[in-house]
């Protein structure tokens, strides 16, 4: 079972990268359409829910835990947020 301080660097770890991976792409004048952003926080969130219920150990390191994907979900609906705001 993580530690509390374990699932919180996970889901900032998962947040950061997303919001770097953002302005990346604003830097380039690349844009996600609102669609696209809805259909990969709805994966996201699938792999956090399918994480939470296996019961499976994680083996593979390169596999990323329930948090780490809340946090890039929570990352794209801010970015959603934003483009919306800017509209």
């Amino acid at each position: 079972m993580p530690t509390k301080e374990e699932i919180e660097r996970d889901y900032h770890a998962g947040y950061a990268r997303i919001m770097w991976f953002a302005e990346q792409a604003r830097l380039r004048g690349w844009r996600l359409t609102d669609r696209q952003l809805i259909h990969e926080i709805m994966q996201r969130e699938r792999a956090a829910q399918i994480r939470e219920k296996s019961s499976l150990p994680i083996v593979d390191p390169a596999t990323r835990s329930a948090a780490y994907n809340r946090g890039q979900a929570d990352a794209m609906r801010e970015i959603l947020r934003e483009q919306r705001e800017k509209q």
